[in-house]
Order: C-alpha cells, then sequence, then structure tokens
C-alpha cells in the first residue's frame, strides 16, 4: 500500500510539475500586436525575448516579457498596455483577444490575392505605362501553427528564398544578379517583401530593379545608359473572403 502511495504522489507531482512547468513555458513567450488605424490584432508568439533580440537586431527593454512588442506603421515598441488598452488607443473598440502559440494568428479559410497596377514611374524603359491590376484565383488555406508565403504562394515553392525580417515580415528572393568588370557594375533583382497586416489580410510589394553602370562614358552614351536603369513595383494584397 505505501509503495502504490508513493507513486500516486509522485504521479501527482509530475502532473502538476508539468501544468505549472507548461504554464511558466508559455508565460515566457512573447505577447504580440498588429495594430493599424482601426485597432490591433493580439496574439501570443512562439518567440521568447532572444528570439525577438536576434531577429529585430536591438536589445528589449527592461521588463519586455511583462509587455506587449507592437508592430505599427513607424515600427516596433514595447508597451505597458493591456491587449484592451492598445486596441482603443489604435482606434479599436478595447476588444482584441489573443490567439494562442499554436495557430498562426490568420483566419482559415478562402483566400483570394489581388495584384494592384504596377508603378513604373522609375523605368524609362516601359515609357511610364502603367499595368492593370488583377485578382487571382482564391483557395482554401489551413494555416497551421505559424505563417509562411509557401502556404500563398504555392505555384513558387522552392523557387524563392524567403526569410523572416520581422516578427510578421517577409523577404523572398527570386532573383539577385550582380556582376561587376572594368570598374563598372550591372545587375537585376526581383524580390517580394510581404506583410502580415491583420488576421483577414497580409500585403506586400514585389520590386523589379536592373541597373547598369559603365565607367568613363561621355556624351550621348550617358542618357542610353541612363535610360536603360528600371525599377518597378508591383503591389499585392491577399484577403480571407467572407
Amino acid at each position: 500500500m505505501y509503495r502504490f502511495a508513493k507513486i500516486g504522489a509522485l504521479a501527482l507531482c509530475v502532473t502538476v510539475w508539468s501544468f505549472f512547468g507548461a504554464a511558466t513555458a508559455q508565460a515566457q513567450y512573447v505577447q504580440t500586436a498588429i495594430c493599424g488605424s482601426s485597432g490591433c490584432t493580439c496574439r501570443v508568439s512562439t518567440m521568447t525575448v532572444d528570439d525577438v533580440e536576434m531577429v529585430l537586431g536591438a536589445p528589449a527593454v527592461t521588463g519586455a516579457i511583462d509587455m506587449i512588442l507592437v508592430e505599427d506603421d513607424t515600427g516596433f515598441s514595447w508597451q505597458n498596455l493591456t491587449p484592451a488598452q492598445l486596441d482603443r488607443k489604435y482606434g479599436g473598440t478595447g476588444s482584441c483577444p489573443v490567439r494562442v502559440a499554436d495557430h498562426s494568428g490568420l483566419e482559415d479559410g478562402l483566400w483570394q490575392i489581388s495584384v494592384g497596377a504596377t508603378d513604373t514611374s522609375a523605368c524609362k524603359m516601359v515609357n511610364g505605362q502603367i499595368g492593370a491590376g488583377m485578382t487571382g484565383q482564391s483557395r482554401n488555406i489551413a494555416w497551421g501553427s505559424e505563417f509562411h508565403p509557401d502556404k500563398l504562394f504555392v505555384e513558387s515553392v522552392g523557387m524563392v528564398r524567403w526569410s523572416k525580417t520581422g516578427l510578421q515580415t517577409w523577404r523572398g528572393v527570386v532573383v539577385y544578379e550582380q556582376m561587376s568588370a572594368n570598374g563598372g557594375s550591372s545587375g537585376a533583382s526581383v524580390i517580394h517583401t510581404l506583410r502580415v497586416d491583420s488576421s483577414t489580410q497580409v500585403s506586400g510589394n514585389t520590386v523589379f530593379e536592373y541597373s547598369l553602370d559603365i565607367p568613363g562614358l561621355e556624351g550621348a552614351a550617358i542618357g542610353i545608359i541612363a535610360g536603360m536603369q528600371c525599377k518597378t513595383v508591383t503591389p499585392f494584397t491577399a484577403r480571407k473572403m467572407g
């Protein structure tokens, strides 16, 4: 009887430790909020303060673990407010339910990508022509535990090198080629930038750049080379439908 009592006590201790240990571990994850002009989307991330410091490349403020890391149009800031206070501060109703760490923070369901008109004002080769926007096909997406751009851009999986640049921002390299010769350089690149705006919207841009630098040119040749420099920016937005 004593032996079974010890086993039962040990099991109870393990259960209690697991419960409080998990709670303690959860409490060490950073709470984040993406805020705009109409409120915030709040969630518990899967990142510790150390992880955030590494991603942002800057030390956290004292007491950061008890604050909310806010991302808004000006960048990142640690704010010592409750989710409700934060939501009201950014023009919301004071309702900012905190999503748990085992979800990406985005709503599963039918999503659609819309491509905006391309800004070619910095590309003389196309004579300032602006392409019309397009609406792509919609698809059902189950985001899983963490957001990744491949969930949106299924057709380009394996062709884009994605890297995380912030808590909710990504950079995807499609093409990046640079060449140097005789003191000059030329290159072309196609880069995606992407940001999670809210639980129902993701937005970004695709930037194409071409540059050519040949030293020692004179007269008309300079104008010809200048006319070959090109940069275009194409915005896109993905939204949950319904």
